[in-house]
Formats: C-alpha cells, sequence, structure tokens
C-alpha cells in the first residue's frame, strides 16, 4: 500500500521517507502539526454531525476544539494562545459558513483503495459533496497565508488532489468535476476541475515513487525549502540549513 503522504514524503526526499515511514524515527511534532490535527478533527467531527442530519450548536464544536486542544510544540505560551485563538476565529467563520450554506457532505473522511498495476494506493477524502453534475472532493488546510491566486494555483497543482481525483475515477468511473482546497483560517478556496492530465501525473508520480521504494533507493536530495520544514533537519547529515 501507498498513500500521498508517502509519494509526497518520498517526492520531498527519499531519506525522508525513510526517516518517517521504514524507521520511525521519533520527533516533537512541529506545531503547525498539532495545530492543524487538532483544527481538522473539529471539523470532521461537525461534518460527521452533519451528514448524520445532527445539528452542533457553535459553543458545542467550540467545546470539542477546547478538549482537542493539545499543548505541543509551541515556541512559547503567548504562542500557543495566539495559535489557539486564531483556530477559534477559524472553527467560528467555518460554523457560520456552513450554516448558512446548507450543504450536506456525502462523505466525510471516506476511505478510498485502488491498484495501479502492482501498487496498491490508499487514503481518504477529508469530504466529497455530490450534486447532479459530479462530485466536488475537498481538502482542509490550515495555518497557510495564502492569496486567492495563489490558493487557486495550489489547488491546480496539489498531487493529492490529482490522486483523489484519479482514487474518485477509479472508483466511479468519472473524473470529480472539481476539486478544492479550502485555508481556514484565511478563509479562502482554490478550486480546479481536473482533467487527464492530471490522473496521468498521479499516475506517473505514484508509480515512480513505488519503484524508488522498492529499489530501497533512498538517498538524500537535499534543498534549503525542503530541509527548512523537514523535522529531521536537526539530525540529518545531508539538511541544506545547517550553517
Amino acid at each position: 500500500f501507498i498513500s500521498h503522504k508517502q509519494v509526497d514524503d518520498y517526492q520531498t526526499c527519499p531519506l525522508k521517507y525513510r526517516y518517517v515511514h521504514l524507521l520511525r524515527v521519533p520527533i516533537l511534532r512541529h506545531h503547525t502539526v498539532v495545530y492543524g490535527a487538532v483544527v481538522h478533527r473539529v471539523v470532521e467531527h461537525y461534518l460527521l454531525r452533519r451528514t448524520a442530519g445532527n445539528f452542533t450548536p457553535l459553543d458545542d464544536l467550540l467545546g470539542v476544539y477546547e478538549r482537542e486542544w493539545e499543548n505541543q510544540g509551541f515556541l512559547t505560551w503567548e504562542h500557543e494562545e495566539a495559535r489557539k485563538a486564531a483556530g477559534r476565529q477559524a472553527l467560528t467563520r467555518f460554523w457560520h459558513e456552513e450554516e448558512a450554506g446548507g450543504v450536506k457532505p456525502s462523505y466525510v473522511e471516506k476511505e478510498f483503495g485502488f491498484s495501479l498495476g502492482a501498487d496498491r494506493v490508499r487514503g481518504r477524502f477529508d469530504r466529497v459533496d455530490e450534486d447532479l453534475f459530479g462530485a466536488t472532493i475537498i481538502d482542509y488546510k490550515t495555518g497557510d497565508t495564502v492569496t486567492q491566486k495563489v490558493a487557486a494555483r495550489r489547488a491546480a497543482e496539489s498531487l493529492q488532489l490529482k490522486i483523489y481525483a484519479l482514487a474518485w475515477r477509479e472508483m466511479t468511473g468519472a473524473l470529480p468535476k472539481q476539486v478544492e482546497l479550502r485555508f481556514l483560517e484565511v478563509n479562502l478556496v482554490g478550486r480546479h476541475a481536473p482533467g487527464e492530465e492530471d490522473v496521468e501525473e498521479a499516475i506517473g508520480e505514484v508509480k515512480a515513487a513505488a519503484a524508488g521504494i522498492r529499489a530501497r533507493r533512498f538517498e538524500a536530495t537535499p534543498s534549503y525549502n525542503a530541509c527548512r520544514f523537514c523535522a529531521y533537519s536537526q539530525i540529518c547529515p545531508f539538511t541544506a540549513t545547517r550553517e
């Protein structure tokens, strides 16, 4: 089995893939990961209840946020409080928009799996909405400061969304009409109508990563940007960020 996260990690740096998925080197989770995971769990809680036809008052949603909050990886107490307040604000806006929009998701956290030759791909969709014109696959993002132009570009370029489009086609026989990245903090949505070139790219990237993993090619491919955001930069002998 291979997931979009494994493909992404291998694409970024094969050695990172080895640290994360094979050696499973323990690390203190970065505050952006902690924060994103908490917000995702709260959004999932709301959407699952909505799918089941249940109303969730805003106070209840924020109560779930308080209970789910994790104090891990934040730089200072002030930094933690600022991030917590930002999450509260983003979730409040999310709740108001969902209640006003009234769209009931078809699927929330729906798992998928399909085969590409010898390779088995798996994952899960954050959310799928369906109407008479087709499916919209939605992924939620936190902590990103983007403009509308950048949001649209990110949606068009996202390997994760290309793999989701491919998965949906494998499941249903048709591409989704649209894939979306919803940036919760800045309240922007990047939209893209996937085409055949997107799924061909996804197939190529999955097969390339799977072939490299099977061949146990885990050499480092350092670059400043990749290493700057890598949780293993402090222990990796090949990091491009060490002076």
